[in-house]
């Protein structure tokens, strides 16, 4: 058994079939991880026009887990909130009693869309509260529960998923690219104080990621053909196109892994080019 094949990952916010939280653990189970996949509820929470699937099967992190197993590897499914202290601190207490060690953390719960968006004196103090709390104290309560067993074992992956709004502005926003920003800058100092115990830190900031989240957001905007509106949106990105969920794994996945020892503090754009296109 190879090293990694005896190391543990717990990844967050796995209850959506096409969400990049699925992704990143069916790629670290093929890789030979064990994990822990959780969410606030079995499947998840649903955006604003969220799109119905039917036929595949898909019942959240049970369906996960069971698929997963059937291919020969480890899982665990485990529900619980992120932005509660109690809630973080269980997840990680109960991956740590069913196998005895944590060494890769994915951050990757995030709030869903709500009243967020829209001109400042439009968005409610609770909207502003509720992607806070998910976005920001959740990384920070994970990571704090987290990283005292990564120092007892003198090595730890934490890995947060930031966006490419943390990085510029977008337009009636301002909640959301607050949040992520502060995934950045938690990141960078985090990184900075865990470097001497074989600890890395690092965050994603993908950019237009073909999930349902993507698909509800086209909704929103006021396309009827998903496909037709996300062709649309896709004319911004150089490379023409939106992201796929396996994309953003793969980087997870290299980030977790031994080799990315001497990758830490930084904030990773997965956005096919879009980031360097704003600045024209």
């Amino acid at each position: 058994m190879s090293v990694s094949e005896a190391r543990v990952a717990l990844i967050t916010g796995c209850g959506k079939e096409n969400g990049i939280g699925a992704a990143i653990t069916r790629q670290l189970a093929e890789d030979g991880f064990t994990v822990a996949v959780a969410d606030i509820a079995a499947a998840g929470v649903d955006n604003d026009n969220a799109v119905e699937r039917s036929g595949t099967g898909w019942q959240g992190l049970d369906t996960l887990v069971a698929r997963i197993e059937e291919a020969g590897g480890q899982a665990m499914s485990l529900t619980g909130d992120v932005s509660r202290e109690e809630g973080a601190a269980d997840l990680v207490a109960r991956t740590l009693e069913r196998y005895g060690r944590l060494d890769v953390l994915v951050n990757n719960a995030g709030a869903p869309h709500g009243q967020d968006r829209g001109q400042i004196e439009d968005i409610p103090l609770e909207a502003w509260e509720a992607v806070m709390a998910i976005n920001v104290r959740g990384v920070f309560l994970m990571a704090r529960a987290a990283v005292p067993h990564m120092k007892k074992q003198g090595y730890g992956r934490i890995i947060s998923m930031s966006s490419v709004a943390g990085l510029v502005a977008l337009p009636e926003r301002a909640t959301y690219c607050a949040s992520k920003a502060a995934v950045i800058g938690f990141t960078r100092s985090l990184a900075y104080d865990l470097a001497p115990l074989g600890i890395t830190v690092n965050c994603i900031c993908p950019g237009s990621i073909r999930t349902d989240r993507a698909i509800s957001s086209t909704l929103r905007a006021g396309w009827a053909d998903v496909d037709a509106g996300l062709a649309e949106r896709a004319k911004v990105i150089p490379v023409g196109r939106h992201g796929q969920p396996e994309e953003i794994a793969a980087t997870v996945a290299h980030l977790a892994s031994e080799k990315a020892g001497f990758i830490t503090g930084q904030a990773i754009a997965i956005d096919g080019g879009g980031l360097p296109a704003s600045a024209f």
